[in-house]
């Protein structure tokens, strides 16, 4: 596994964090909830990065090209849209914390889809890394 399971829970509540913060409309709590909940998530991010280098021998040509950061780019873009769909739709119907509630759902995605894509990269990563051992010569050959 490159990511712990751990860290998709950790940016979840941080990301419930943030709407929480954002529905209570007060500028003090909003002031120190949000940079505060975004400086844990991004000195999470960078503590887990060595953790995953130390676990898993990456080569650049096994990184996951065009379809990896495709896996990553839709997990950002269904996060983003279900946080800002259930938000400024529960807004628009004057629902109260609307987002709290829209957070918790991005949250929800981040806890779901964090591990598939996870699962996805590394089966990903296993089989370019296998074609590339079976595309390479044998060494100690005989020379033509």
């Amino acid at each position: 596994m490159l990511v712990p399971g751990w860290y998709w829970w950790a940016m979840a509540a941080g990301t419930v964090a943030i709407g929480a913060a954002r529905d209570t409309g007060d500028p003090v709590v909003q002031a120190i909830t949000i940079p505060l909940a975004a400086l844990v998530m991004a000195v999470l991010t960078g503590a887990m990065i060595p953790a995953v280098r130390r676990r898993v021998q990456v080569h650049s040509a096994t990184l996951g090209g065009a379809r990896g950061a495709a896996a990553v780019i839709s997990m950002v873009l269904l996060v983003d849209g279900a946080i800002l769909g259930t938000a400024a739709s529960l807004h628009a119907a004057r629902f109260p914390y609307p987002g709290t509630i829209g957070c918790a759902a991005g949250a929800a995605v981040i806890v779901i889809a964090g591990p598939l894509v996870n699962r996805y990269l590394s089966r990903l990563m296993l089989s370019q890394a296998r074609q590339q051992t079976n595309d390479a010569p044998e060494a100690g050959g005989s020379a033509p």
